[in-house]
Order: structure tokens, then sequence, then C-alpha cells
């Protein structure tokens, strides 16, 4: 009997049970109403009406804001990081560090 619980024989199983159902239970289905000229019956799917004019997305808001999130981050994670040993970078490096991320914002949202 634990040949029943191996994961392959009881996917089968249970695949062969669903199946029959299916099969069993198909002639209580609705049948659905035919409507010549109908929107269901158009090519695409679920009768959803097309429109022809394409969609152009713009993404001018976007990606500032995006830059903007992964520098202030980046810059957080740098900052944070060199706290736990002042000594190892110079004090100029990480204030060049930080007026880098300055002017890039700067850039980014003034100009």
């Amino acid at each position: 009997m634990n040949i029943l619980l191996f994961p392959p024989v009881a996917f089968v199983i249970s695949l062969a049970f669903v199946l029959l159902l299916s099969e069993l239970l198909t002639p209580l289905a609705a049948k659905p109403a035919r409507v010549p000229g109908s929107a269901k019956h158009k090519a695409y799917g679920c009768g959803e009406e097309v429109s022809t004019e394409k969609a152009v997305p713009d993404y001018q808001g976007f990606f500032p804001f995006a830059i903007f999130f992964t520098l202030l981050h980046v810059a957080g994670l740098m900052l944070a990081t060199w706290s736990f040993n002042p000594l190892s970078a110079g004090v100029g490096l990480v204030t060049g560090y930080v007026a880098a991320v300055a002017v890039v914002l700067a850039i980014l949202f003034v100009g």
C-alpha cells in the first residue's frame, strides 16, 4: 500500500480521477447561447473589445525616481558601512562620495 503514497503514482491517480469526474459531469454543464454577431465570437478571447490604438508607455517620470531611490539607498549603505570603521577610508573620500551623490540628485531634479 505504500506505493500509493509515492508522488508520481499519487499524481497519476489524482489526474485520472479528475479526468473521469470531468467526463462524467460534462453533460450537466450549461450550453452557451450562440448569438451571431456578438462580441464573444470575435477572434480575441473572452469577447473583449480591442481598441485599435496602441498604448505608448511613458517612463519620463519613473526613471528620475528610480535613480533617486537607488542613489539614496547606495549612499545610505556606504555611509552606514563606513561608520563601522571610519579610519579605513579618509573623511575626504566619504565627503566626496556624498558630494557626488548630491550633484547627481541635483542634476536629476533641478536640471
